[in-house]
């Protein structure tokens, strides 16, 4: 069976067909009980968080073994128990109202970790868990848009953190075909296809606006001081590890992980590197790198994959169509576009509310941002 985390031209980098919602259906009979038991919790997880009782409630929760490979017959399946536990285990580290810890209990730890062996990713909350896996269409035969689309899991009752997420999600989806395109995109410059090479770069042009209109609409639905002061704080991995009770590969030693960060979306990364955009070897591009271990296999073969030099180097010698060049460096100026957007979200959402900003990945992302806005836009023909 294909993955489900194959590059559709429909839905781009999110999950397919959907997600599953509950993976009762599609676990061996001796594990329903007690999984039952763990999504009654998580689907509680916003009044748990809201009344103070999260860490109460899992700690009390069974400790079901996901190791055997007959466990879980579905790879969304296991995508929906990896989330419920991301979501579970921020809110027990980031319970408002008591003091943070760096010990995750073995009811979390334990099948936290088997499960992220299983869809090879750390056990940290992740932008797979919160976006790419968390939606359900209202209307089952309606769009992958704003009016149509709910969260599945939610660490708050508010509909600011569900804008957040929804908004990301449509954006993925449409997204998709300037991702699609870009793969094309490399296919026609090896072959010097010039019909092909500009049918394709108008797609990704107006991917990109399309990208950038929504993402123009985030204060539509969530309020940058409610974002900051009640969803933010559950984004964070400790900065000093996290202790994972019982899970005796880690012996006992803090964990460190990045925290849950849009840099962990590969939609971004795939058009610029089908437009063989490139950036300067620094810490960057060494973080960059790093956030690549939180997508899904697949999505790292493809940006991988994507070698748009090919591209760079079609459209340069294209001298007598300078129609071509023009429309990539129309590209080129709406990724830079895209950037400026994300850089003024990114100072009104959190720099401008803090003294010291540092992302939710660790990282200094304003001056981060400044720098691949200005590399972008060097890299005009």
């Amino acid at each position: 069976m294909a993955s489900c985390w194959q590059v559709t031209g429909k839905q781009g980098f999110l999950i397919a067909p959907e997600p599953v919602t509950d993976p009762l259906p599609f676990l061996s009979n001796t594990m329903r009980s007690a999984v039952g038991e763990i999504m009654d919790v998580a689907s509680c997880l916003p009044q748990l968080v809201a009344e103070g009782r999260c860490r109460e409630a899992c700690l009390a929760l069974p400790i079901p073994n996901f190791s055997g490979s007959d466990v879980i017959l579905d790879e969304r399946a296991a995508e929906r128990l990896h989330q419920a536990y991301a979501f579970l285990s921020n809110g027990y580290l980031w319970q408002p109202g008591e003091e943070p810890t760096r010990q995750l209990p073995r009811t979390l730890a334990i099948p936290f970790v088997q499960l992220s062996a299983r869809v090879k990713r750390p056990p940290t909350l992740s932008y797979t868990n919160t976006q790419l896996a968390n939606w359900r269409r209202l209307d089952p035969a309606g769009e992958i848009a704003v009016e149509n689309i709910k969260a599945v899991q939610m660490f708050q009752p508010l509909p600011d953190e569900e804008w957040f997420w929804v908004l990301h999600i449509v954006i993925e989806a449409r997204g998709a075909p300037a991702v699609v395109a870009g793969t094309r995109l490399v296919q026609a410059a090896k072959l010097n296809d010039i019909d092909q090479i500009e049918r394709q770069l108008e797609i990704i042009r107006s991917g990109l606006e399309t990208i950038i209109e929504l993402a123009g609409r985030m204060e539509e639905g969530c309020r940058p001081e409610v974002y900051y002061e009640t969803l933010r704080p559950f984004l964070f991995a400790h900065p000093d590890g996290v202790v994972f009770d019982g899970v005796q590969a880690f012996g006992g030693k803090p964990q460190t992980f990045l925290g849950q960060t849009g840099a962990q979306s590969a939609l971004i990364p795939a058009i610029c590197a089908s437009l063989g955009l490139r950036h300067a070897r620094s810490e960057l591009t060494t973080y960059l790198e790093t956030v690549r271990a939180y997508m899904p296999e697949p999505h790292r073969r493809f940006v991988a994959g994507l070698d748009g030099q090919v591209v760079r180097d079609c459209v340069s010698s294209t001298v007598s169509q300078n129609s071509v060049r023009t429309l990539y460096n129309s590209c080129i100026e709406k990724v830079v576009e895209f950037r400026r957007l994300h850089l003024g979200l990114a100072a009104n959402y959190i720099a401008s509310r803090m003294d010291n900003p540092r992302g939710t990945g660790g990282t200094d992302f304003m001056r981060w941002l400044k720098h691949m806005t200005r590399e972008t836009t060097e890299q005009m023909l």
